[in-house]
């Protein structure tokens, strides 16, 4: 396949800001900054929770997911990695590191850990999705389609995962079924503007072709 000369954007969904790709799927983790004064006890009593049974599992991930929420992306990234260092195979926590890592602008680095994921739940479709992401933003984009393919098989309904693979086979000049799946997303959510505009790309590319 030839790569095609248009940059198409790829659409997500969850955590924070992103330049070219949007957010990631975390699932298990609470989403949105709050200075709700519940929600700063919470973390208070997790910090205590962890500083008095390091070893506890639960303690490191439900700091880290509370700290991943208010933005605190290091910090959140450590108690992560301490969890991962009591269960290594855990697939949400391996999901949820390599969420931060991907945020923080280390998508490379956030790939082993998306892998894990699928290695201890081969059908985790947050972890096809999120490895789509991060493996489109490496310029991966043959392997991104198919953890798209994927995500897009294990939740059919899910606009994001089609307008995504509709734009990383965009990437690889699969005009055609980029235009199919594209289609497919926007029927699911018509207020995709991204996608609508992916769309129109892929139009005008198939209509410049020679026939």
């Amino acid at each position: 396949m030839q790569r095609s000369g248009h940059i198409f954007v790829l659409l997500c969904a969850v955590l924070g800001s992103r330049n070219i790709f949007s957010p990631l799927r975390m699932t298990g983790s609470p989403s949105g900054a709050s200075s709700d004064p519940r929600e700063l006890l919470q973390e208070a009593m997790a910090r205590h929770k962890v500083e008095k049974k390091p070893a506890d599992f639960e303690a490191q991930y439900n700091l880290a997911a509370r700290l991943q929420a208010r933005g605190q992306l290091a910090e959140a990234k450590r108690h992560y990695q301490l969890a991962l260092r009591i269960h290594p195979e855990d697939a949400t926590v391996n999901n949820a590191l390599g969420g931060v890592l991907l945020a923080s602008g280390q998508s490379g680095e956030a790939i082993p850990y998306f892998i894990a994921a699928l290695r201890a739940q081969p059908d985790n479709f947050d972890a096809h999705y999120n490895s789509g992401i991060a493996l489109a933003t490496e310029s991966r984009f043959g392997e991104a389609i198919e953890h798209f393919r994927a995500a897009a098989r294990l939740r059919p309904e899910d606009a994001n995962a089609e307008a995504n693979l509709g734009a990383a086979l965009a990437q690889v000049g699969d005009l055609t079924e980029a235009k199919s799946h594209l289609e497919v997303a926007l029927r699911i959510d018509p207020t995709l503007a991204l996608a609508r505009e992916n769309l129109e790309i892929v139009n005008r590319s198939l209509a410049e072709r020679p026939k």
